[in-house]
């Protein structure tokens, strides 16, 4: 499946936010985005949000979320698809089901700088979940789910060497032994565990019309 290459930072310019994308360069100041938050050329800095319309706030609800996990549109389509044939909060069933992707449970549990990272450790065979390798980034863990790192990836540099150089909240859905680096999920992320950030309702409007 194909997989955007590009400038992280340009992603965060084009939703107006910083999507901190880059690991620990998204929080220094040293980032682009921290001193040009805004689109290049020679209106970049003088566009106004104000000035979308109600489908382009939308939209740009959408990317925010497919940049923040790494997804292509048609995953994330498929996740809404899926939704709202469940009942409850369509946009609240899809953003736990995104917080329990086995990339993001690494990103959140500390075990690397950002979700990139996380995808690509998991990519290269660095995890176990029930002692049974899983490389598959959007691989979805479950409560009672054990992940830990793999004891001969152990003894590679890079885990020798790991140290988070990013601000990290442990949630309270999952619990972290970090000297082991091993990860056990203790329960679905409830309402208020989830991150807050995100226009849900104005994503779930968006995919109304598209996948319904």
């Amino acid at each position: 499946m194909a997989r955007y290459l590009g400038s992280k930072t340009k992603l965060s310019k084009r939703v107006g936010r910083n999507l901190y994308l880059k690991g620990a360069r998204s929080f220094s100041a040293k980032d682009d985005f921290s001193k040009r938050p805004y689109r290049a050329g020679v209106h970049g800095k003088t566009s106004q949000t104000s000035r979308i319309s109600e489908y382009g706030k939308q939209l740009l609800e959408k990317q925010a979320i497919r940049f923040t996990y790494g997804l292509m549109e048609k995953q994330l389509a498929n996740l809404f698809k899926k939704a709202f044939k469940k009942a409850g909060n369509t946009g609240k069933i899809v953003l736990s089901n995104l917080e329990r992707r086995l990339d993001n449970v690494i990103y959140r549990a500390g075990l690397a700088n950002s979700r990139g990272q996380a995808r690509q450790l998991v990519s290269h065979g660095h995890f176990l979940v029930n002692g049974v390798t899983v490389n598959i980034p959007s691989y979805t863990v479950k409560p009672g789910d054990v992940v830990q790192v793999k004891e001969n990836k152990l003894k590679k540099a890079f885990w020798k060497n790991f140290q988070l150089q990013v601000p990290n909240e442990m949630v309270p859905w999952i619990s972290v032994d970090a000297t082991k680096k091993v990860i056990k999920i203790l329960n679905e992320p409830l309402d208020e565990d989830l991150p807050k950030e995100f226009g849900l309702q104005a994503v779930v409007e968006y995919y109304s019309r598209k996948v319904r």
